[in-house]
């Protein structure tokens, strides 16, 4: 009788394991299901704002704003691919806060902004991507 108690007691004690096991990977699988859910919400949240800030016109706007400048004050206008380089000089104050608002509002990166004042007038330099 003494080796079927050790042997009921090992079972039970067997069972009790499985139980707690399977308890466990039971609340594992639930937390990694809700983990991927919202990590499915979160790329198709980003792939909306990809779609949403995508450079379409970016290329248009950009030229619209820098032409709203006189040409004697433009020394360096370049666009490549994705990135664009601006130097304007004799910039007044009115019209340095209108382009870099009319910039600030598109969705460029400013890699360089240096602004330079020379007596009234602005010396404005930038490199942005997009």
């Amino acid at each position: 009788m003494n080796k079927n108690l050790i042997v009921i007691a090992l079972s039970l004690l067997f069972l009790i394991g499985a139980i707690f096991f399977s308890y466990t990977q039971k609340k594992s699988l639930e937390q990694t299901i809700k983990q991927v859910k919202e990590e499915s919400l979160e790329v198709k949240r980003v792939a909306t704002l990809s779609a949403l800030w995508k450079g379409k016109g970016i290329k248009s706007k950009i030229e619209r704003i820098i032409n709203s400048i006189s040409p004697n004050k433009k020394e360096r206008f370049q666009i490549k691919r994705g990135k664009v380089e601006i130097k304007l000089n004799s910039l007044t104050d009115k019209e340095l806060n209108r382009v870099l608002t009319k910039l600030a509002m598109l969705p460029l990166q400013f890699k360089k902004l240096q602004i330079v004042k020379s007596g009234d007038n602005f010396i404005l330099e930038c490199s942005c991507v997009w």
